[in-house]
């Protein structure tokens, strides 16, 4: 058996390596290698944009909403060329990897449509809510609730950890959606977007004197504007 890439693969590893090596050469040289993940946020939403109009932001995604439909081995091996060219750690991993695949995978039309366009674009930063106080990230003891009124997920809680909340446009959050349910089950995936009233963020100051993590909302009321869930 001979392991190892196509010849069609090593042809995909020479554009994006020659694309991504160009970019942190030039325009991009002053971000290139940079270790902090909250440093220099402007030009790293810059360069969010600038994956995405050349199309090398959410590669794996199908082409219709902006990717390139790249395969498994071929989204290894954008990895491994974004690495050696010292490219900076994407501030929007969270959309592009966890929100949008979601998304894809059991969102409406709707949905897709209404937020797909800008994590692709890069000019929607996500963030996920997961993590609470005396939980960490077991979800089966979220305690953060939520209920319909008026149409609107109207949530009730606290999150905590959760990282680059104070630069992000929008945030996944699993609540508590059936009255008196334990464990995995009851749970919704609520998307909710950062800039309205009843949301407090709190960023949470790391030994090294960054602030990449963020206590969310503590007993906050706020609603999910366009009312959406999968529950479990």
């Amino acid at each position: 058996m001979k392991l190892g890439f196509s010849a069609e693969d090593e042809a995909f590893r020479a554009e994006c390596a020659g694309w991504l090596q160009a970019q942190m050469a030039g325009p991009f040289a002053d971000i290139r290698g940079i270790p902090n993940l909250c440093d220099e946020i402007p030009r790293r939403k810059e360069w969010e944009q600038q994956l995405a109009a050349h199309r090398w932001s959410c590669i794996g995604w199908p082409a219709a909403w902006g990717g390139r439909d790249a395969t498994l081995a071929q989204q290894v091996i954008f990895a491994e060329e974004y690495a050696r060219a010292g490219a900076p750690n994407r501030i929007n991993h969270i959309g592009v990897e966890l929100a949008g695949p979601t998304i894809l995978a059991f969102g409406s039309d709707e949905q897709k449509a209404r937020y797909l366009p800008g994590i692709a674009a890069g000019t929607q930063i996500w963030c996920q809510g997961y993590s609470e106080p005396g939980a960490g990230s077991d979800l089966a003891n979220v305690k953060t609730k939520a209920v319909v009124e008026g149409g609107d997920w109207v949530v009730n809680g606290q999150k905590v950890w959760t990282s680059l909340a104070h630069y992000s446009d929008m945030i996944f959050v699993v609540a508590r959606t059936e009255e008196g349910s334990k464990g995995p089950k009851g749970l919704s995936f609520l998307l909710m977007d950062m800039d309205q009233p009843g949301i407090d963020v709190r960023p949470i100051r790391q030994m090294n004197g960054e602030a990449e993590f963020n206590e969310g909302f503590p007993r906050w009321v706020s609603r999910c504007s366009f009312a959406t869930s999968w529950t479990r």
